[in-house]
């Protein structure tokens, strides 16, 4: 049983407070946590508590945790006397929020407005993601504070934080939904079983599967295989195979099955900063300047490993050394803030050339997105259409400017605190967004290209997004 069902952070100069919300059904916990001094079991609460904070907390700096039942305080319990020295010193190992989850629908790689959580071995999903990819509808009582998901003859309606539900009215155990931030988070294995689906966990990959058939389709005039598995978001094989289709051709009226594949790949735990190896084998047609794109490694660190230089020939069937980087999550100063990365073997290795991020200026709030084109001693970045460039010029006042500000990437689901002057300036990639040039971005110790010098003029404002100065 889930022992809380959401949380609430109120944040200080100092720090973070965390409320729990205690699951209503949780009696036996509560009584232990009031006795949390002197109780027997105060390690195995610590590690329910800690369970938590790992699995769905963004980075924040908590110092108190209050745990609540409804209305009713439970205890207080100072954040440092949960954790050692080793684990307070490295806050990454108690919050993993931040890191990608890779999901696809059908092979198509699927962005998800929230991510999934991994809670004891569960994997959570926003409830409104789910039902968008299923085809299913959802219904909200606000007097009931019930919630619900239709599709077809199923029907699942539960309370949030209730360890129960009914599927077409009859009473099942369900593991606790709860609320992050304004989301409905449910068990993707719950969903996937209540409407007939298949769910498996693959543990060399790290990947959870959920398929089966979403709906049946009835085949209008001008209808096509394609048509139909673009607009379903599936392949036209998928749609063959699974109605064993010999041919390409298909009829007015035909009923069609549509599958739906799901998969969640689920990240590792990362709690300091790694690098291993990997061999890869040269294919016609490889270059470095590719692979390196293609790895996210730095073109240089490339052909250092490799012992090679921007001259060296690569012949079919060689093999060459990719580095392989692990950046753990850092600790943030609060909500709003970013991580503090440093550029050269931190934050170029999340923030690669041909990544795409969302940028938020730390002063107004507003957000675009942007593409990372180029760029060695700091992220050469361009806007991605023509309204993010429009977006970029009212933040700076009406004009493009040379003037830093303080900027917030968001990146595979980590914030980075970083600094942006919009002037577009050199040699740009994408065509028809109304910017002639690409942009700077710097980040922690990132430094000019003219003159390989720091900007303490970028620092001070990378300062203000990672909460380290005003």
């Amino acid at each position: 049983m889930r022992m809380f069902t959401n949380h609430k952070l109120i944040e200080d100069e100092n720090g973070n407070t965390l409320i729990l919300y205690l699951n209503p059904d949780s009696v036996e916990f509560a009584k232990e946590l009031g006795s949390f001094n002197d109780s027997n079991g105060k390690d195995n609460i610590k590690e329910k508590i800690l369970n938590y904070i790992k699995a769905n907390l963004k980075n924040a700096k908590i110092n108190t945790i209050k745990i609540m039942m409804g209305s009713l305080m439970i205890t207080t319990i100072p954040f440092a006397s949960l954790t050692t020295k080793a684990e307070a010193a490295s806050s990454a190992a108690v919050q993993t929020v931040g890191q990608q989850y890779k999901v696809t629908v059908n092979g198509r790689i699927h962005n998800f407005s929230h991510s999934p959580a991994n809670i004891d071995g569960t994997i959570y999903v926003p409830l409104r993601d789910i039902a968008e990819v299923l085809g299913a509808e959802i219904w909200w009582n606000g007097e009931s504070k019930t919630v619900g998901i239709n599709k077809g003859n199923t029907k699942i309606a539960f309370i949030v934080g209730s360890s129960s539900a009914r599927i077409n009215g009859n009473k099942v155990s369900m593991q606790p939904s709860y609320i992050d931030n304004g989301v409905t988070m449910v068990p993707l294995r719950f969903i996937g079983d209540a409407f007939d689906m298949s769910v498996n966990w693959d543990q060399d990959t790290g990947t959870v599967t959920i398929s089966g058939s979403v709906l049946t389709y009835t085949v209008k005039s001008g209808d096509t295989l394609w048509k139909i598995a673009n607009q379903y978001n599936t392949t036209v094989d998928q749609i063959k195979q699974k109605n064993k289709l010999s041919s390409d051709m298909i009829y007015i009226g035909q009923k069609l099955n549509i599958v739906t594949e799901i998969r969640i790949q689920v990240p590792d735990s990362v709690e300091e900063n790694s690098i291993s190896y990997m061999t890869y084998t040269i294919q016609r047609g490889d270059n470095m300047w590719d692979l390196s794109i293609k790895y996210g490694i730095p073109m240089t660190e490339l052909l250092n490993v490799n012992k090679m230089t921007e001259n060296s020939s690569l012949a079919v069937g060689q093999k060459i050394i990719i580095p392989v980087h692990k950046i753990a999550v850092k600790q943030t100063a609060g909500e709003r803030y970013g991580e503090y990365l440093d550029w050269w073997t931190e934050a170029q290795y999340v923030f690669p050339i041909n990544k795409t991020a969302t940028v938020t200026d730390f002063q107004t709030g507003r957000s675009f997105r942007v593409k990372r084109t180029i760029g060695a001693f700091h992220a050469d970045c361009e806007p991605l259409t023509a309204a993010d460039a429009a977006i970029i010029k009212e933040i700076w006042g009406g004009s493009y400017s040379w003037k830093e500000r303080a900027v917030i990437v968001q990146v595979d689901g980590r914030k980075i605190a970083a600094s942006m002057a919009s002037m577009p300036h050199d040699i740009d990639y994408i065509k028809d967004n109304n910017f002639n040039g690409h942009f700077d971005i710097h980040f922690k110790n990132s430094t000019r290209h003219k003159d390989g010098l720091v900007s303490e003029a970028h620092q001070a404002q990378i300062r203000i997004a990672a909460g380290i100065s005003k």
